[in-house]
């Protein structure tokens, strides 16, 4: 053989496996030129190949009806001349891209690739090719980086991608032209491509002669920018692949699935994978495809790394939510532990998005019991006797918070939920008093769980203890074995984590 198109036809298809022994190949035939060489070429070595060829033609009920008679005959006559069974399929095009609200170009692209699916399961075909060859590939990375593709996205067309081959992206449109010119072959031409308000058409028309003035080469050059650029990815993403297999828990599968991750893993990671990671889980969760941007990758990744004000986030709505969940322990000041990450395509239940907890009273005496945002307390209130003052132990309800208060304390004890503009006088502190606000702010505790730390305070309004957290100049803090103080009270908040 001494064409030299043909020895690097057949050579691609060498080096990237795309088409074996037995293959069954369905043709998406325009019967432009790129694609009637397409079909030149899979009849000539259909034999050297040990393969099967048909062909597939879609009429996007765009062009006028003239054009497309003439176009079609002439696509019976290639068929028919290079022994190619022929499918002939019409959709209205421009009605799907109303009802479904896309553009022209995107319908087409998704009816036809939809329509030949369904083609080469009826007539069972195992690969359906395409004719893109270098120059489209240029054309999308361009279109791509045009829109903020992120670099997982920013590469050229693949040659193969699940069942759909692309045997031409070995050569630049120039080179099919001179070969098909030679051959003889006939092809129509698309009216439509001279309709610069497709943005491929302008693109091809307007931009990409410029770039060429610069690089005439650049077909290739986009070539190999998308080879470097998928071994890169590939690497990147086997790093994705392996983090979510050591890490990550999972229930559940597809829309209804919720992936979990522990935090303190994910912040390790290098930020290039955190965002990979995410367009990972995206997928997973939407087994149908859809897109996420850039903006939405980094709304994800913001609120993971900075967000402490939201139990969780919405990313894309019904698609992709993103939740903090942690374990918060009151014997640490309401401290995180056990942070995880969760991954979404539902809306997560919330644990502290119920209503705050009504106020309650307890005298001298008394014990109440109060269950909110996740946790239960028991409150008893007695006389400071010798016994109790020797008492140190957390009891079976949990961590122990007590405090003396003096006698004359006005009673009874109300214990509420914070309130904006709360002030505490914290004990050890030389006069001055503290907004609550910032309290929580120093003491790092977790926004949304702050309306379900008790409150206590005395009958008059005097915030005496935060529960767990803070006491005030009108309390005294509980040691064991100290001298009972005559008429002093004795409060104690047994506090528990329920989950």
């Amino acid at each position: 053989m001494s064409n030299i198109f043909e020895i690097n036809f057949l050579r691609f298809i060498k080096e990237t496996g795309i088409i074996e022994p037995g293959d069954k190949i369905l043709l998406a035939y325009s019967g432009g030129l790129d694609s009637g060489c397409l079909l030149y070429l899979l009849y000539k070595f259909r034999g050297a190949l040990n393969i099967e060829t048909k062909a597939f033609y879609l009429n996007h009920g765009i062009r006028a009806a003239e054009e497309l008679s003439a176009e079609i005959e002439l696509i019976k006559k290639n068929c028919a001349a290079y022994n190619t069974p022929l499918t002939v399929a019409a959709a209205n095009v421009k009605k799907i891209a109303r009802d479904e609200k896309l553009c022209v170009e995107d319908a087409a692209r998704r009816t036809r690739y939809s329509l030949l699916s369904g083609a080469a399961r009826e007539t069972g075909c195992n690969k359906i090719a395409t004719a893109h060859h270098l120059d489209d590939s240029a054309e999308t990375v361009i279109l791509k980086l045009i829109k903020g593709a992120s670099p997982s996205a920013s590469g050229g067309i693949a040659a193969a991608f699940k069942n759909i081959i692309r045997p031409l992206l070995f050569a630049g449109r120039d080179e099919i032209e001179k070969y098909s010119r030679e051959n003889g072959l006939s092809h129509s031409t698309d009216s439509t491509n001279a309709d610069n308000g497709y943005e491929r058409n302008f693109l091809r028309a307007k931009i990409m002669p410029l770039i060429k003035e610069l690089n005439p080469g650049f077909s290739s050059a986009i070539s190999n920018f998308y080879d470097i650029q998928k071994e890169e990815n590939d690497f990147i993403d086997s790093m994705v692949f392996d983090f979510h297999r050591m890490f990550a828990a999972s229930c559940g599968s597809g829309s209804d699935g919720v992936f979990s991750v522990l935090a303190e893993e994910f912040n390790k990671i290098h930020t290039a994978v955190k965002r990979r990671y995410i367009l990972h889980i995206f997928r997973l969760l939407n087994a149908d495809g859809g897109r996420i941007n850039y903006a939405a990758v980094q709304l994800a990744l913001d609120y993971i790394e900075n967000n402490r004000n939201a139990e969780y986030i919405q990313i894309i709505k019904n698609r992709l939510y993103i939740a903090k969940r942690a374990s918060f322990d009151p014997a640490r000041k309401y401290a995180a532990a056990s942070n995880c990450i969760t991954f979404s395509a539902v809306k997560p239940e919330a644990r502290f998005d119920q209503k705050e907890f009504n106020p309650i009273e307890i005298n001298a005496g008394g014990n109440k019991t109060l269950s909110c945002g996740g946790f239960n307390y028991r409150f008893t209130l007695n006389s400071a006797c010798q016994q109790d003052l020797c008492h140190t132990s957390d009891g079976p309800e949990g961590f122990a918070f007590r405090f003396i208060m003096p006698p004359g304390t006005v009673l009874p004890l109300i214990i509420r939920p914070f309130s904006p503009g709360d002030k505490i006088k914290p004990f050890g502190m030389k006069g001055g008093t503290q907004k609550l606000s910032d309290l929580f702010v120093n003491e790092k505790i977790y926004g949304p769980l702050k309306k379900y730390i008790p409150v206590i305070c005395a009958a008059d309004g005097e915030i005496i203890a935060v529960c767990n957290i803070k006491i005030s100049l009108y309390a005294a803090p509980f040691k064991a074995g100290a001298d009972s103080i005559e008429g002093a009270y004795l409060f104690s908040a047994f506090s528990k984590e329920i989950l």
